[in-house]
């Protein structure tokens, strides 16, 4: 699904098991990640040049039902994207 936030195009894409999530920007780069196995990435995206790395919020290990809520919250603040809670289930 396509959507607009601050006049920038983005889509959010889940894998067809459910366990990760992408949203991808119209600058072609993907501004953030949720893997139930690998974990957090929320970057910045081409928009953003006053932010210092490429890493806005990022973690490396299996990812919780509590991992989903960091990263709705972080996804929201910094892209201010609006990621439903239920788009990803956990059993």
């Amino acid at each position: 699904m396509t959507k607009l936030v601050e006049g920038l195009h983005y889509e959010i894409a889940v894998s067809g098991n459910g366990d990760t999530l992408w949203i991808n920007g119209d600058d072609g780069s993907c501004w953030a990640r949720f893997s139930k196995r690998w974990g957090i990435d929320v970057h910045r995206s081409q928009a953003m040049p006053e932010a210092q790395t490429e890493c806005l919020y990022c973690t490396h290990q299996r990812a919780s039902e509590e991992d989903w809520e960091i990263f709705r919250q972080q996804v929201l603040r910094h892209h201010g994207i609006v990621v439903e809670a239920d788009v990803l289930s956990f059993p």
